[in-house]
C-alpha cells in the first residue's frame, strides 16, 4: 500500500509528532509512507521516510498513492481542487474552529467558523485521534468519524529516579506561549499567584523563541527548554514536581498522558480532549479554562499534599499501563484504511470552484495564510532587510534605496485590503516601516534613525506581528 501524508509544516508540534511516529511505524511494517510538506524535512524528529522534493501540492502526482492524508482542514479543499482522488482522507487532530478565534478572549475561540464547518462536511473520510473530536465533528458538522487511539512511546516516557526537592516547586508547562488558545498567559498568572506563598519555578518546554520577556509575568525563576526531542522531554519531566496544561482547548493533550507514564502528577484545564483519559481527583486535577486563580488552587493542592501526589501518580500510571500502545494504534489505523477501501470506491464529487471559494473564505475570515502569500511575505521581508542593511553599512540612504523602499511599500500595500486577514498585521507593520523610513529620507540623520528603528524592532521583546507567529510553514 502506498500512502502520502501531507502537512503544511515540519516544525515541532504535538500533532506532527503523532504523524511522524505513525509514519515511522508504518514504514517498519513495510508500508510505503511518504511525506509532503511546504517546508523542509524535520530537524527535531528522526523521520525514516522519503520527503517529497515538491513544494507545491499541485505539483505532486496524488494518483501514485492509494491514500492521501491531509493533516489540516484547509488542506482538504486544497487537495480536492486538484484531484478527485477517492483516497483523500482527513487525519483530524483538532476541531480547528477553536484555533482561529478573532480575539484574545476565551469566548472568541469557542465559536464555530461556518467555513470550517463546511469543510468538515466535505465527502472525504475523517480519522479522529480522540473521542472528543469525534463528538465535536458529529455535533457541529453532522459527520461521523473513524477513531484511531493515540500511542505513547513508553520506552522513552517512563518513570525515572527522582531527585529529592531541595528548592522551589518546579512546575512544567509545555507549548507555544504566543498562541492564545494554549492559555499560557493564564498559567503565568497562576504561577505568579502561587509564587507569592510558595517558592516556585517555571520549567517551560516550547518551540517558540520570540518574546521571552512575556514569561517574566510569572514572577518566579524560569528554565526554558527549546525544541526538545522526545527523549529530552522525558528527562525534563523527571526533574519536575507537577505538569500543568493551561489550554482552553486541546484535541487530545498528549503531554498529560506522557506525564502519567513518567510518574509526574498533573493538573489540567478542562480542554475537551482531556475527557479521553482524565478523571478529576483520580489521575489529575481539573481546573476551569481561562481561570488563573483556579489553576493556582489546583497546583497548590498538588505541591502541598504528598498523599494526593502519590494518588495522582498511581492513578495516572494505571490509566496508561494497558492503553496508548503505538502498535495497537497502527493496527487500528490499518483496519480503518481497509474499511474505507471496502466501503468507499467512488471519487468525491467536488467542484474545484467551490473548493477555491472555501479557501478564499478562510483567508477572508482570518483563518488561513495561503502558502503563496507566506512566501511573498518572506521575499519582501528579506528584500527590505537587505535594503536597510546596505544603507546602514554604507552610512548613506541613497536615491536608489528610496526607490527600492517605495517599491516594497507598494507591493506590501496589496495585502492590506482586508484588516481581518491573518497576515494583515504582518504586512501592515512592514508597510508602516517603509513609510516611516521614506518620511525620514530628507533628514541628514536618516541612516542613524533607520538603524535605531531597526534595532529597537529586533530587540524590544514585544510580540511582533511581522513574524506571522500563527503561521508555521517554516522554511517553506
Amino acid at each position: 500500500m502506498r500512502l502520502l501524508f501531507c502537512t503544511p509544516t515540519s516544525s515541532l508540534s504535538g500533532g506532527l509528532k503523532v504523524i511522524f511516529e505513525l509514519i515511522n511505524r508504518l514504514v517498519r511494517r513495510g508500508v510505503q509512507a511518504d511525506l509532503f510538506s511546504f517546508a523542509d524535512a524535520p530537524r527535531w524528529f528522526p523521520l525514516n521516510t522519503r520527503v517529497l522534493p515538491e513544494k507545491n501540492l499541485e505539483d505532486v502526482d496524488l494518483s501514485a498513492y492509494d491514500f492521501v492524508f491531509v493533516s489540516n482542514a484547509f488542506m482538504v479543499p486544497m487537495a480536492l481542487r486538484h484531484t478527485r482522488h477517492p483516497g483523500i482522507v482527513f487525519f483530524c487532530q483538532d476541531y480547528e474552529s477553536f484555533h482561529h478565534g478573532s480575539g484574545p478572549a476565551y469566548a472568541d475561540h469557542m465559536r464555530d467558523s461556518p467555513t470550517f464547518a463546511r469543510i468538515y462536511r466535505l465527502p472525504v473520510p475523517i480519522i479522529a485521534i480522540s473521542r472528543s473530536i469525534q463528538q465535536l465533528v458529529k455535533a457541529r458538522a453532522g459527520r461521523d468519524c473513524y477513531f484511531m487511539p493515540l500511542g505513547v512511546d513508553k520506552a522513552v516516557f517512563q518513570t525515572r529516579p527522582r531527585k529529592a526537592r531541595t528548592g522551589a516547586h518546579r512546575v512544567l508547562l509545555v507549548g507555544n506561549y504566543l498562541v492564545p488558545h494554549k492559555g499560557m498567559r493564564d498559567g503565568l498568572q497562576a504561577l505568579r499567584l502561587l509564587s507569592r506563598e510558595h517558592p516556585t519555578q517555571l520549567v517551560l518546554i516550547t518551540q517558540e523563541s520570540r518574546n521571552r520577556e512575556m514569561l517574566e509575568q510569572c514572577g518566579c525563576p524560569i528554565e526554558v527548554h527549546y525544541c526538545c526531542p522526545p527523549e529530552r522531554v522525558a528527562e525534563v519531566m523527571a526533574g519536575c514536581d507537577v505538569y500543568c496544561c493551561t489550554s482552553w482547548y486541546e484535541g487530545f493533550g498528549l503531554p498529560a498522558v506522557e506525564a502519567f507514564h513518567c510518574g509526574l502528577p498533573a493538573v489540567s484545564t478542562q480542554t475537551m480532549g482531556v475527557t479521553d483519559y482524565g478523571e478529576d481527583g483520580v489521575n489529575l486535577l481539573l481546573a476551569r479554562p481561562n481561570d488563573p486563580a483556579d489553576l493556582c488552587r489546583k497546583l497548590q493542592r498538588v505541591i502541598l499534599d504528598s498523599a494526593l501526589q502519590e494518588k495522582l501518580i498511581q492513578g495516572g500510571f494505571a490509566t496508561v499501563q494497558d492503553r496508548f500502545e503505538w502498535e495497537n494504534s497502527v493496527d487500528v489505523f490499518q483496519a480503518v484504511l481497509k474499511d474505507i477501501q471496502d466501503s468507499r470506491l467512488s471519487a468525491p464529487d467536488c467542484d474545484p470552484a467551490e473548493m477555491d471559494q472555501l479557501l478564499h473564505d478562510l483567508e477572508h475570515e482570518g483563518c488561513l495564510t495561503p502558502i503563496a502569500v507566506f512566501r511573498e511575505f518572506q521575499r519582501l521581508s528579506k528584500e527590505l532587510d537587505e535594503t536597510c542593511a546596505s544603507a546602514v553599512s554604507r552610512r548613506e540612504f541613497s536615491a536608489a534605496a528610496a526607490v527600492s523602499l517605495a517599491g516594497l511599500r507598494d507591493q506590501l500595500a496589496k495585502y492590506l485590503e482586508n484588516p481581518k486577514a491573518q497576515y494583515y498585521d504582518a504586512f501592515r507593520q512592514k508597510y508602516d516601516f517603509c513609510r516611516l523610513v521614506l518620511g525620514l529620507q530628507d533628514s541628514a540623520r536618516c541612516v542613524e534613525y533607520l538603524e535605531l528603528i531597526r534595532d529597537r524592532g529586533r530587540g524590544n521583546g514585544r510580540r511582533s506581528p511581522s513574524t506571522l507567529v500563527e503561521v508555521r510553514y517554516t522554511n517553506a
